[in-house]
This record gives C-alpha cells, structure tokens and sequence, in this order.
C-alpha cells in the first residue's frame, strides 16, 4: 500500500495524537496513533513508550511502519529485543 505513495514530509500533532503526512501536491495523510498503538500487543503496558517517541521523533517512520502488516509490533518487539 505505501509503496505507491511518496512521503515529502511528516509531523506528529500532540493535540490530535496523529502523524500528518504530505504524500505530494496537494495531498496529505493522516494516521491516527491511537488506533494504530491499540493493536500492539506489549510485553509491559510501558513499552507504548516506544510508539509514541517514535511518532514524536520520527514521524515518517512511524507512518510507514503503521501502513506496513505488524509494522509497529515488530517495531516494539525490536525495542525489546535491545533494551
């Protein structure tokens, strides 16, 4: 699916817990976190850290790994492999 888009730029806005994307001209992309984060299964109820640091410090790789199948719980489960 995000094969075919291009991602410009992407920002996490806190007060609506999303990641906006500009995908190109005109054209944007909206990831709510909240949805995505919810299914995400994890180890420890503290490890939603993970997710949200990333939507907050890399915004873009957060909405490519939530666009790709288990994107983000094998995002997770590679936070906790390291930590």
């Amino acid at each position: 699916m995000n094969n075919k888009l291009n991602f410009r730029f992407g920002m996490y806005n806190p007060a609506t817990d999303s990641i906006i994307v500009n995908t190109g001209e005109n054209s944007i992309l909206v990831i709510c976190c909240k949805q995505c984060n919810s299914s995400v299964i994890f180890d420890d109820p503290n490890d939603i850290v993970y997710l949200y640091w990333l939507a907050e410090e890399s915004p873009l790789l957060y909405a490519k790994l939530a666009l790709r199948e288990n994107g983000l719980q094998d995002y997770v489960d590679a936070m906790n492999i390291i930590n």
